[in-house]
């Protein structure tokens, strides 16, 4: 009788097992499209360090310029080229991306991926394109880029 009693325990701990394998699949449905890496830390003992970008001197809130077709403002009298996009500074140096809320700092560096596409699209030279266009002042830029980008209030404005 005990070896009967061991072989239906053995049997339902088999079942119990596979029946989770067998349930992953549905109770964790495969999401859609490519499949995304997950990136493993490097071992213990291994710092990967990035460098932040050196500081940029910008005496005080700059004057921003829309890029036409845009919500993109660019300080166009800084030197470097920045960019204001949905609330936060984006910045490329050393062809790596930073972001900050301020366009002094802190930068925080950003994994490629997540820089939005609108910023690869901006044309060469955008920094000195469109330095003779409307300016605004960078209060009013970060009191109403959401509305205005809510509104489509640039289409239509070539400056």
């Amino acid at each position: 009788m005990d070896f009967k009693r061991s072989c239906v325990v053995a049997v339902g701990a088999i079942l119990l097992a596979t029946a989770g394998i067998t349930n992953l699949g549905f109770a964790f449905p495969r999401p859609p499209g490519p499949v995304v890496p997950i990136p493993i830390p490097p071992p213990p003992g291994v710092v990967v360090e990035i460098p932040l970008p050196p500081p940029i001197a910008i005496p005080g809130p700059p004057e921003m310029v829309v890029v036409p077709g845009t919500n993109v403002y660019v300080a166009p009298d800084v030197e470097g080229d920045i960019v204001f996009h949905q609330g936060f500074w984006w910045r490329l140096y050393d062809g790596r991306w930073y972001r900050s809320r301020s366009y002094s700092g802190p930068w925080n560096h950003i994994a490629h991926a997540r820089v939005p596409r609108v910023i690869f699209g901006l044309p060469p030279g955008f920094r000195h394109s469109y330095r003779e266009n409307q300016r605004l002042h960078h209060e009013e830029v970060k009191r109403n880029w959401q509305r205005w980008e809510h509104e489509h209030h640039w289409e239509g404005h070539h400056n």
